[in-house]
């Protein structure tokens, strides 16, 4: 990904949890906690990405398995 992309998107997202931290004392714990495993979650894959580890996604696992396996039984030779 560009450099510029991630480092707008750190920042947004900063600026987002900002936003958001003075709601979390008024928030359910459940909600609350959901919106902590988020966070956490998107900081992860954004330091994976930014250190140049591609985490496993779903969809590039349909793409390189799923696809050919089904498009092949669509199309028999």
């Amino acid at each position: 990904m560009n450099p510029q992309f991630l480092v707008w998107f750190l920042v947004l997202m900063a600026y987002h949890l900002f936003l958001n931290l003075k709601h979390w004392t008024r928030q359910p714990k459940a909600t609350a906690r959901m919106s902590t495993f988020i966070y956490i979650l998107t900081l992860g894959l954004f330091l994976c990405v930014a250190f140049g580890y591609r985490p496993p996604m779903p969809t590039r696992f349909f793409i390189d398995r799923v696809s050919p396996w089904i498009f092949s039984i669509i199309h028999p030779q």
